[in-house]
């Protein structure tokens, strides 16, 4: 019964056992799963989430409090000797004696034994690294301590260089060459624009191109809208090089609850959102060619609290975990020299949408969808077709997102289209 472990997962929390009782206790929770595992190679997988969560609740290391390299140390310790715990075998065997004979009993004292050897067998461990984990941090910080003096004389340039670059989402995509051009200077900045190279054929669903980024829907009439929704998904950026030490991100775990904003907060509601959903359901014999987007509009309303104030605005994360990817351009003939450069645009995306719900009054509304990083709208009896013209033509090629929490991986239209979630 062997223990693997996924190395590039980015994740502190894991939900796959949320059914456990001993949630303080997750290698307990281990050897529930390989106690109820039956598939033929009688594997599990430990990903660096689950990882991180023995070594918090087990033996009280929180890596948040902590050094990022002294982090790294832990977490390889203990994917080298739990996996390598010499019980394994015997643990097996055992298990598989006392499930023949039905024996929950003795599973138990089992299971309450095995937990206790392995806790002292990773104690051991632990410590022994802890000294080594300690001097290596301390080493670290007196060496760039000693440099920082050094570039801190006054005849010493100030290396630390904070560098903002303004491009179009085309160009973010492949900003950053992966190693040093060689027909650039050297630069690892790509200024160029992305020209399109071939014909693309990706068909957009309806729900993707709305659920992207900087898209807007609004119901309005003049400046008083009854529907207003924007993508305001959250972007973060990190420079980094994977030849170097890998990154340790410590998972964020984003609020699912809908978010009322302050000024609607000291309202009553007293407002149904049946009755948006049946406004918008009469604008669909108004504006037949509009249904599927009117649909989506109605059942985005519907997530929505069952009574609302009278002029409310909400937001709402769409998944628990945030997804990430990295952006670069490939350097086709890179110089000899540059191997130790694998540079990559870490890109974070915390996927999150505001709506806005204003008075029912409104007679012969407009329905409208604006591509706001394009600034173009799109309205009237063709608006489906172009809207999906436009983002296939301009929008559609973009790399697949991996969940930092158990590190499956998505395209950018699967993600969009169910509205940012999965279940981990």
């Amino acid at each position: 019964m062997a223990v693997q472990e996924v190395l590039e997962i980015v994740a502190i929390n894991s939900d796959d056992d949320e059914s456990v009782l001993d949630l303080d206790k997750p290698i307990i929770q281990l050897f529930k799963r390989l106690i109820n595992n039956d598939n033929n190679k009688q594997s599990t997988i430990l990903t660096n989430a689950q990882i991180v969560d023995i070594l918090d609740k087990e033996f009280g290391i929180n890596l948040w409090d902590i050094h990022e390299l002294e982090g790294e140390i832990y977490l390889t310790i203990m994917k080298k000797f739990l996996k390598d715990w010499p019980q394994w075998d015997e643990f097996d065997k055992t298990v598989n004696i006392l499930k023949t004979k039905n024996d929950k009993e003795g599973l138990n004292r089992m299971l309450e034994s095995n937990y206790h050897d392995l806790i002292d067998h990773l104690k051991v461990m632990l410590g022994r690294a802890q000294a080594i984990a300690k001097s290596t941090v301390n080493k670290m910080i007196e060496d760039k301590m000693i440099d920082a003096n050094v570039k801190n004389k006054p005849d010493s340039k100030d290396d630390n260089v904070v560098l903002e670059i303004q491009c179009s989402r085309q160009q973010l995509n492949q900003v950053i060459f992966r190693r040093p051009h060689p027909n650039f200077n050297d630069s690892i900045f790509n200024g160029a624009d992305s020209a399109q190279t071939q014909i693309k054929v990706t068909r957009l669903p309806l729900d993707a191109i709305l659920n992207w980024w900087d898209v807007k829907i609004s119901i309005v009439r003049g400046n008083t809208y009854l529907y207003e929704r924007r993508t305001t998904h959250e972007l973060s950026h990190v420079l980094v090089n994977k030849n170097l030490m890998s990154r340790y991100n410590p998972l964020k775990v984003l609020p699912q609850e809908i978010e009322l904003n302050q000024f609607a907060k000291s309202e009553q509601l007293n407002t149904s959102t049946f009755k948006y959903v049946a406004f918008v359901e009469n604008l669909k014999g108004v504006h037949p060619t509009l249904v599927p987007l009117l649909k989506f509009i109605q059942r985005d309303i519907r997530l929505l609290p069952d009574k609302i104030a009278s002029r409310a605005s909400y937001k709402r994360y769409t998944n628990k975990y945030p997804y990430i990817r990295y952006l670069y351009k490939e350097v086709k003939k890179p110089d000899i020299n540059s191997r130790k450069y694998d540079l990559q645009l870490e890109e974070t995306i915390s996927p999150q949408y505001r709506i806005f719900l204003g008075p029912l009054s409104l007679s012969n509304p407009m329905i409208e969808v604006e591509c706001t990083a394009c600034s173009v709208k799109f309205v009237g009896l063709s608006l489906i077709p172009e809207l999906k013209a436009h983002f296939e033509e301009r929008h559609a090629d973009e790399k697949d997102w991996k969940c930092t929490n158990c590190n499956k991986m998505f395209s950018m239209a699967t993600l969009a289209q169910n509205w940012w979630t999965h279940k981990c």
